[in-house]
């Protein structure tokens, strides 16, 4: 797989997180994200078997919520010795998530750090880090 493979497969990887997100299908966020290690500012998990509980309090509120991502870098990931690791990715990206409850508000500013392994002709998300940098109080 090459680059331009690796960053058109990992936009559809975050859009497809975006729009599970936003239903709060909690059955899909497993699926993508059950054996990926995921970290929040809030918490996270690292074993499958908490993910669905993780998911299920991440997306408890009845608030409807609409992300919009921008900035997709993709690389080949690089381990601490400087050597390419084959088939594994790292990509980072923006967010904005926009709270709708009444009209839409400006909620989060943040970033998206994956970890992405080749699987077939596809890509895994093997870590999901999201960071916060601003978040309406």
């Amino acid at each position: 797989m090459n680059g331009a493979e690796a960053r058109h497969l990992t936009a559809n990887v975050l859009h497809t997180y975006t729009e599970v997100a936003d239903r709060k299908d909690v059955d899909a966020a497993v699926a993508l994200l059950g054996r990926a290690v995921v970290r929040f500012p809030t918490g996270g998990y690292e074993r499958p078997e908490d993910a669905r509980g993780w998911w299920e309090q991440l997306w408890g509120s009845p608030v409807a919520h609409r992300h919009d991502v921008t900035n997709l870098v993709v690389r080949p990931l690089v381990d601490p010795t400087d050597h390419i690791q084959d088939g594994t990715w790292r990509a980072e990206a923006h967010y904005q998530r926009w709270m709708v409850k009444d009209e839409p508000v400006l909620h989060t500013l943040g970033r998206y750090d994956l970890i992405l392994a080749t699987e077939g002709d596809d890509l895994a998300v093997r870590r999901l880090a999201v960071t916060q940098q601003w978040s309406r109080g």
